[in-house]
């Protein structure tokens, strides 16, 4: 398994970079939707199991929700959410089982606002004034966190951090996890470095970004858990699917955007 690992970073991680940092925003932005799109099949398979239809409104209704983002069509986004929750209902009526039509909804309504709502804000971060540098410090932060959790927690993991939710998470790499994003993050500064950023905070990003991450990482743990299923997909080996490898980058990148957008950074 962690060989598999590494040689599939070793071949995504470069191509990764040169996507951030030189890649043209047409093509950022078209692998964004791309990698949104499978994420949303994935996250359909595991929720709608059996229900091809649902499955296909709720990629449509993520995609929906991508333009809306993307294209910063804000004014557009009450009629995408009434168009996609009326779509759903009339759906469900048609649906004999009530109760599990009702929760196939929301579960629908889920994978369309967590994946193909959030998701696509990496395009909208890039896009901003010095976006390249503040998505490679997001993406870095956020595989540092994963790096770090993942080696802390197996070599030095003892105490057992959210059991119910993911047996194998640890308090230990919890702090592997905060210690790698918040070193990278000076990392990053330095070699790559966002404007105005300071080394305080520098500190308060690689901490925030940190923990976010490994909530992101909870939460779709408990996803897969409460699915009964071991990985989102298989596309990348070793690493499982696309939701496996975005769930520690999904909450970061929203949380920078604004952050950045907001403060005008």
């Amino acid at each position: 398994m962690l060989r598999a690992r590494l040689a599939t970073a070793a071949v995504a991680i470069p191509l990764l970079v040169w996507l951030i940092c030189a890649g043209p925003a047409w093509l950022f932005a078209g692998v964004v939707l791309a990698v949104t799109t499978i994420g949303l099949g994935e996250f359909a398979a595991m929720a709608l199991a059996g229900r091809p239809v649902a499955q296909l409104l709720a990629i449509i209704a993520g995609l929906a929700f991508a333009g809306v983002v993307v294209l910063h069509r804000a004014d557009a986004l009450g009629f995408v959410l009434i168009l996609t929750t009326v779509g759903g209902l009339i759906l469900s009526l048609l649906d004999p089982d009530i109760p599990g039509a009702a929760q196939r909804l929301a579960q629908g309504m889920v994978a369309a606002i967590y994946v193909g709502f959030l998701l696509p804000h990496a395009v909208n971060l890039r896009m901003l004034p010095s976006g390249a540098r503040w998505v490679f410090f997001v993406v870095a932060c956020a595989m540092a966190a994963d790096s770090g959790g993942y080696f802390a927690g197996r070599f030095l993991g003892r105490t057992k951090l959210f059991p119910r939710v993911s047996p194998k998470k640890t308090v230990e790499g919890a702090i592997g996890a905060l210690l790698g994003s918040v070193a990278i993050a000076y990392f990053a500064r330095w070699v790559f470095s966002p404007p105005d950023l300071n080394p305080r905070e520098t500190a308060f990003l690689g901490i925030c970004l940190g923990v976010l991450a490994q909530v992101g990482d909870l939460i779709e743990s408990m996803l897969k858990r409460a699915y009964g299923a071991k990985d989102s997909g298989w596309i990348f080996p070793g690493h499982g699917g696309v939701l496996d490898r975005i769930d520690s980058l999904v909450l970061p990148v929203v949380f920078t955007y604004y952050l950045v957008a907001g403060l005008g950074l």
